[in-house]
């Protein structure tokens, strides 16, 4: 996994119809994001339009640091993703490009991996 996903990029900031959600979430689970965490480690999480908290990601570490000045950029690929959800019970991610932000349930990423969808450590 690198430090960014230019096929997510790509995905969220196509000209014309918007991208199938099926490809948005193999690309996420095939590339990975960046999320963001403060200075002692911890992951950052925003409030949600559900009200509940929700995991900010990101296709690269440029978009994150502008939308989370405070944070500092991490990778994180799907497996790693699930174990945030676990641990903190978060249930929705979103995920932002340069211009564009799609939201993904997290069950989603868990039905994608178990379906053998790409593995990364």
């Amino acid at each position: 996994m690198t430090a960014e996903n230019p096929a997510l990029a790509d995905l969220l900031e196509r000209e014309g119809p918007a991208a199938e959600p099926a490809d948005v979430l193999a690309a996420l689970v095939a590339g990975g994001v960046i999320i963001a965490i403060d200075e002692s480690e911890s992951v950052i999480f925003i409030r949600g339009e559900d009200d509940k908290p929700w995991l900010p990601t990101f296709v690269d570490g440029h978009v994150c640091a502008r939308d989370v000045p405070h944070g500092r950029p991490y990778p994180c690929d799907a497996s790693r993703l699930l174990d945030i959800a676990a641990r903190t019970g978060v249930r929705t991610l979103t995920v932002a490009s340069a211009t564009q932000c799609a939201t993904i349930p997290m069950m989603l990423i868990a039905k994608a991996l178990s379906a053998g969808g790409p593995k990364t450590d």
